[in-house]
């Protein structure tokens, strides 16, 4: 994996950790650990396999982390509260956090656009290699040796392993936006320190909202 990728993600894991601990208001233990998201189907170009995983590698498991870590700051929160039902009620937020609602609605819109994106180079890719309608496609895997349709399985591959690694991104990308939304509610009950739910868009912003800009252009590219 190319070094750019690793400081890439041990740079973006520790700020969100370091984040996620610091916006409880009291002491919390360590995070569960997070899932793995399942990779894409296997090909033979070992080289498209490298690059899928380069692309996901970044952001992949962690929105299971902030999930786990917000979870544990409610169940705090919810622990320390039980006896003042009163204090867990949503109020007004008056931080930067009351903010970022709008900017989670264009950021959402963006990646949607991106999705677009891919979802369009993938078809137009399918439609390019006749992967419909291609007389291949009736024979089992194994009876494909024809020079034809070993193109066929190959480039069958190709694009069933991109549009997975599309929906793996965008599937990850949507999800953490709702985990940013309810870090807002979590601060709206008192669960957190002031700009709790800024700081972790903040690192959002930062961190990944560049890449989800050109995510679209460099899906399509992995079909090249």
């Amino acid at each position: 994996m190319p070094a750019v990728f690793v400081a890439f993600k041990k740079q973006s894991r520790l700020f969100f950790s370091a984040l996620l601990f610091v916006g409880c208001t009291l002491d919390s233990a360590s995070f569960v650990s997070a899932q793995p998201i399942s990779q894409p189907t296997a090909v033979a170009n070992s080289t498209l396999q490298t690059k899928i995983k380069a692309f996901l590698e970044p952001e992949t498991g962690l929105n299971n982390e902030i999930r786990a870590g917000l979870a544990r700051l409610e169940q705090t929160c919810e622990f320390t509260n039980k006896t003042k039902p009163s204090a867990t009620a949503a109020t007004p937020l008056y931080s930067k956090s009351a903010l970022i609602a709008k900017d989670i609605v264009a950021a959402r819109a963006m990646a949607n656009e991106q999705q677009a994106i891919a979802d369009k180079a993938i078809a137009e890719f399918r439609s390019a290699q006749s992967l419909s309608m291609n007389t291949c496609s009736a024979l089992p895997s194994l009876l494909r040796i024809s020079e034809q349709c070993i193109r066929y399985q190959k480039n069958s591959e190709i694009a069933q392993a991109v549009s997975q690694a599309s929906q793996t991104y965008f599937n990850e990308t949507l999800a953490r936006f709702k985990s940013y939304e309810a870090a807002v509610d979590l601060e709206a009950k008192g669960c957190t320190r002031p700009d709790f739910a800024y700081k972790l868009w903040a690192a959002e912003q930062v961190h990944i909202v560049p890449k989800l800009k050109t995510s679209g252009q460099q899906l399509s590219d992995l079909l090249k």
